[in-house]
């Protein structure tokens, strides 16, 4: 263990990594729901300080740490804040972070006098309890001291830790239902006709006998694939292509329609050809009427047919056009590059 501890107090880069990959890995394990998450890379330093004292890296690594965390924050979240300040919902969330910060000062001021605590004890509770490092740089420039750090290095655990354990307390006691959109965004299905009292009804009676946010953008019938419009009449062995942000829904629309039939419709491009479009323009994402005045000026023959959100990827169209080309030759990339060329010109 001496060796391990010279060897850690020798290399404090070294100590460095291992411990942030430490409590990234302690961070992951779950406990009935319960876990760290980043926070964990605190307590193994916590750890690996009391173990290895020395192994403290320059305090220029701590400053260019806190740097980086604060542009990381302000780049994240930015536009959000101006934004909080122009609407009430941003306002009533500013008011009650203000309210938090002003309970957690007058605590900490209590504190400091039921106590007789030396001030800059009190100044690194408050700051740690609300996990603030800027804080604490400001009161260690403050007071020219660091008694500060003391109060921080006792609170702040608890501040990372304590919320942690209040929101898994309070989820588990309230069970709070969230709604989350499966998927998220628009699913798709492919569902082959079989059941014969859809046979020879227009699409516009079949989606009345099919949940209510279920819609068919496209049909394949007769091996040929065509968009979905409402007098089109439906026969036996029809493929369509149906979407909803509801999977339940699919599922139903599925069991009265027939069965799923993956890849008949989208397999097949030459009738129908789709891309898929990142819509990162600022003047076509946001509200639904702004997407549907993008929808009107498309052409009539183009459907969206899908929309996919993903945690670190804008949300993702996939546009349907029908294609007059033969099915011998290239067609999907001239038609890609057609739609977002439109897209382009008309939204500068």
């Amino acid at each position: 263990m001496d060796a391990l501890k010279t060897l850690l107090e020798q290399q404090p880069l070294m100590t460095l990594f291992l411990t942030i990959a430490a409590g990234y890995f302690v961070g992951e394990i779950n406990v009935k729901g319960f876990s760290l998450g980043v926070g964990a890379v605190l307590f193994v330093a916590l750890a690996a300080g009391w173990f290895a004292p020395k192994a403290a890296p320059a305090p220029m690594i701590g400053t260019l740490g806190l740097s980086l965390f604060l542009y990381t924050v302000g780049v994240q979240y930015g536009k959000q804040f101006f934004l909080g300040l122009t609407s009430a919902a941003g306002r009533r969330a500013n008011l009650l972070a203000l309210v938090g910060v002003l309970c957690a000062g007058a605590v900490s001021i209590a504190i400091q006098k039921i106590m007789q605590l030396d001030p800059g004890y009190a100044l690194g509770l408050f700051s740690g309890s609300g996990t603030s490092t800027a804080a604490l740089q400001a009161a260690i420039a403050v007071l020219g001291n660091d008694n500060a750090a003391v109060g921080y290095s006792v609170s702040y655990p608890f501040g990372v830790a304590g919320p942690i354990l209040l929101l898994y307390l309070a989820f588990a006691i309230l069970s709070p239902k969230i709604d989350t959109a499966s998927g998220a965004g628009l699913d798709i299905l492919e569902i082959a006709l079989r059941n014969p009292d859809f046979r020879g009804k227009t699409l516009s009676e079949a989606l009345a006998a099919l949940p209510a946010d279920v819609q068919i953008v496209a049909v394949r019938s007769a091996h040929h694939n065509a968009p979905a419009s409402p007098e089109l009449v439906l026969a036996e062995n029809d493929v369509v292509l149906a979407v909803s942000p509801n999977q339940d829904a699919l599922a139903e629309a599925r069991t009265r329609l027939g069965e799923a039939a993956p890849g008949r419709v989208l397999r097949d491009r030459g009738d129908l050809d789709y891309l898929r479009v990142f819509a990162s323009r600022a003047n076509v994402v946001g509200p639904p009427a702004r997407r549907a005045r993008v929808a009107r000026r498309l052409d009539r023959g183009a459907r969206t047919a899908r929309r996919r959100r993903h945690p670190a990827a804008p949300r993702t169209h996939a546009g349907i056009r029908r294609s007059r080309r033969p099915a011998d030759e290239t067609r999907d990339v001239p038609h890609a590059a057609d739609v977002l060329r439109r897209l382009d010109q008309r939204h500068r």
